[in-house]
This record gives C-alpha cells, structure tokens and sequence, in this order.
C-alpha cells in the first residue's frame, strides 16, 4: 500500500509561503488540543484530522460530525433521555464549531453558525441548571450572554468567560460544568467582533470593550440569584486581554485570570502564525493597513496601573503567539498584584498543559470565591518550572 497523503486541514495557512512547516501539519497534532478545548472527543478528532486530505474536506467532515451527533441529541430527547441529549448536542455544537473554524467564507460561516446556535441552544434547555440566555443592549446592540447558576438558597458568586481571537461563548460548556459543580455561576459572551455579533451582525472588534463587559455586569449584578460582589472575570489570549480592560475600569471584578494574555494585539498581529492574523482582520471587519491601523488603539499597558483586584497571571515559555514579553510586562505593572503560573513548555494558551493550569486556575478562584475573600488573597509565584 502507498504512503497516505498528509491532511491539509489550515485552509488559511495553504495561502501563506512557508506556512505549511512552521504549523507542523503531517500528522496535524497542533491543531488536537485546540480542537478538545472546543469540546472535540479526542479520539473522534483525531479520526477527523486523518479523514481530511485536501482543505475543502474540512468543513464537510466536521459537519457530518455534527449532523450525526445532533440527531442523535435530538432523538434522544424526544425518548426522555434529557441528559444523554444534552450530551449528544454538545457534541454537535463542538464538530459545528470545529467546521466553521476553517471556514473563511462570510455566507458560509453564518449558515454553520446558525446551525451551532440551534444545536447550543436546544442543550441548554435540557442541562441542569439550564443555559439562560441574556441579551444585554449596549449602544444599540444586543449582546448574547448564557448563563448558568446552581440551585441553592443564596445567591452564588459568578465566572465571566471571555474569548480570545477565535473563542466564543458555545466552546465553554465544559467550562462551565466545571464551575457549576462548584457552586458558582457561570456566564460567556460574545464581544463584539466574536460569535453571533459578528457572524450574524457584521458587529466588529471594539478596542474598549470594556464599555461592554460593564454593561453585562450591570445586568448580572441586578439578577437576585447572583452575588454582585463575588463576580471573577477570566479571559484566555485576547479574552485575558479584555479582561484585564475591565479589570481597569470596573471595580466590581473582584478577580481577573488571564491565560496567554497579550498587552499589545498590534504585537501579536505582526508576530503570530497563521491564521490568527487573518482572523484577526476578520474579527475587525478590515484586512491589511487598515486592519494594522485599527489595531494601533488596541492596547493596555498605559491603563494597567487602574488595576486594584487580584490577578492570576497564567503565561507559557514557548508560546509564539504571545511572546513572553508581554508577561514581563505585567508583572511589571502589577507587582504585588500578581500571582503568576509559569510553564517553562507551555504553547499558547497553554494547551499543551490544560489539565495542570486548568486545577491551578479553579483553586486560586476557590480562594478567591469561597474563602478569605478577593482583597486578602496573597500574590505568589505557584509551582510550576520557575519564572523567567
């Protein structure tokens, strides 16, 4: 038998020279913790990757994925089985979101999106507590925010979500699992630029989203089930970005987390493989100096001294979309502020250390949270390879 051809599965990347060896595709492994981070089921992710041999096969055999999974979902809720429901339909909005990640084209990228939120939608429903949505107007637009608070007698403290260049609110279920079975509510958005707004509304990138971030806690500090004083913001690459910009200007975060944060998006733009500059340009609704002009007011160092809660600071060695730099910087600006986790071979975001940052995240929340309170949690380094 002859050698298999190597998956091509970065459409993006196939328009960029060299691309193709600095994003290490022969047997697609960098793209696996992205994709289990999403809610992939490893083994069927990995049987994905095989599966595609030439980029237009991406999309089709994601959504195969998902149709199967929703039927399957859907089926199932029909017979009763609300749990295994929700279940199959996480999956499918998963596999949707896996399809779409690849997908460049406007039109097609609305109709898998609309597909996703069908699916997400019909699985908060059925899970325990539900997925509520919230629409939140913020200068004329609605933004979506799910929801999710455990039962019990007094109001629950709350983790706000955000996204990165390519995150959205439907990949943290298995986040917010987490967090519920903890006895915290826990609530994702989409900014502009992200998810629905810029899917659905053409709403693009706004460099003080923290305008937003407000406005949604406004509206989460009015809900009786919530406590408005127990309300940690976490945010993953440019999601810790915008959540150290609402850290700044908002003092009812009482913590902030940031995982692979940048300071500087113009600095990532100019430094990133693809295709997260090309996403980029999308989030914004522009492409080439004028995308590198927008993203000059993107930008946070000068506001950091604003900064009064308590921040974790998870940051990775060999992370080439968010050099180190960045981290250096913060910890500059925060001092004592800071606790930091370091990983000496953390990729960006860290993926390839999820499970360790992941524990290491919760219980610095559990401290924050649930014990001695936002303003005594002390700053320190936690045990990983050392600082650098």
């Amino acid at each position: 038998m002859g050698a298999r051809r190597p998956p091509l599965p970065f459409r993006a990347a196939l328009r960029v020279r060299g691309a193709l060896p600095l994003l290490g595709l022969r047997r697609g492994e960098p793209l696996l913790p992205r994709l289990v981070f999403m809610g992939a089921d490893p083994g069927e992710a990995l049987d994905a990757l095989r599966a595609i041999r030439s980029p237009g096969a991406w999309c089709s055999v994601w959504e195969r994925l998902a149709e199967r999974h929703e039927r399957t979902g859907r089926a199932l809720a029909a017979d009763g089985d609300r749990v295994t429901a929700a279940e199959s339909l996480q999956r499918a909005v998963a596999c949707y979101r896996a399809a779409e990640y690849m997908e460049f084209q406007p039109a097609e990228r609305a109709r898998l999106w609309r597909r996703l939120v069908a699916a997400g939608t019909a699985a908060g429903d059925l899970l325990s507590p539900p997925a509520r949505r919230l629409e939140i107007p913020v200068g004329g637009v609605a933004v979506p925010v799910t929801l999710r608070v455990p039962a019990g007698g007094r109001p629950a403290p709350c983790v706000l979500t955000l996204g990165g260049v390519d995150g959205v609110k439907e990949e943290f279920h298995r986040i917010s699992e987490a967090y519920v079975a903890r006895g915290w509510a826990a609530a994702a958005l989409d900014l502009p630029g992200q998810g629905e707004l810029r899917r659905f509304h053409d709403v693009p990138w706004r460099a003080d989203a923290e305008v937003v971030i407000s406005a949604v806690l406004d509206a989460l500090a009015r809900l009786p089930d919530l406590d408005a004083d127990r309300i940690a913001v976490v945010g993953g690459s440019a999601g810790g970005y915008f959540a150290l910009r609402a850290a700044t200007a908002d003092r009812r975060v009482a913590a902030c987390a940031v995982i692979s944060a940048p300071l500087d998006l113009l600095e990532v733009h100019r430094v990133a493989p693809p295709p997260i500059p090309q996403t980029m340009e999308y989030n914004l609704g522009l492409s080439g100096r004028r995308a590198v002009a927008a993203l000059g007011a993107f930008h946070v160092d000068e506001v950091l001294p604003g900064v009064s809660c308590p921040v974790l600071q998870i940051h990775g060695g060999a992370d080439r979309t968010v050099p180190w730099p960045h981290a250096r910087r913060l910890r500059e600006a925060l001092g004592e502020r800071l606790t930091v986790l370091f990983l000496e071979d953390g990729d960006h975001m860290c993926f390839n250390r999820l499970p360790e940052w992941e524990a290491r995240l919760r219980s610095w929340l559990s401290t924050v949270l649930d014990g001695r309170g936002a303003a005594e949690v002390p700053a320190r380094s936690l045990s990983g390879e050392g600082a650098a």
